[in-house]
């Protein structure tokens, strides 16, 4: 008896524990069942019974929206790492976010052809996250836009999460006009 009173209170002891993040991470580099935490996010986000709830803040018009990518071959990695940055802003969750350009294929495409045409330094980097795009996989959007916030020397602004589809859809209505997408 004793025995399974112990062992249920080791059990409860871990659950707790890593409910309310007891137990973190160190290593940044692998983050370990990250990708799992967001599928499951997602899952109950987009779950049919649940009440769709939009967080007005993430949702809310910005300023510095652009239609024209404003690149081309002859960009500078610094300008094309602008841009990509701020096609992240439709659907990450941060406390503050400057400027928004659509994630649309077309755009993406666009931006796509320059960086493989190009000699940048991070070219590899960016390609991967491109083609993770193309595909249309954004499981690690907010990943991304850290990197470009990173690279960018960000201070205020790093991505906490991804918007859920919701979100995403009152994001694009408050922020760019339809018949320019």
């Amino acid at each position: 008896m004793n025995k399974a009173l112990i062992i249920i209170g080791v059990i409860l002891t871990v659950l707790i524990g890593v409910k309310y993040g007891g137990f973190k991470l160190t290593d940044q580099g692998a983050k370990p069942g990250k990708n799992q935490e967001k599928v499951e996010a997602k899952a109950v986000q987009d779950n049919g019974n649940e009440k769709k709830k939009v967080d007005k803040q993430q949702t809310a018009t910005i300023g510095g929206v652009q239609y024209d990518i404003g690149i081309d071959d002859s960009s500078t990695q610094d300008a094309v790492i602008e841009v990509m940055h701020k096609m992240t802003h439709q659907k990450v969750k941060a406390k503050d976010k400057w400027g928004a350009i659509p994630m649309i294929p077309d755009t993406i495409h666009q931006v796509y052809t320059i960086v493989k045409n190009s000699e940048f330094e991070q070219k590899n980097e960016l390609l991967a996250i491109l083609d993770k795009w193309k595909k249309g996989i954004y499981t690690d959007i907010d990943d991304d836009h850290n990197y470009f916030w990173t690279y960018q020397g960000g201070t205020v602004g790093e991505a906490y999460g991804i918007m859920s589809k919701s979100e995403e859809e009152m994001f694009i209505k408050n922020n760019f006009k339809e018949e320019d997408l």
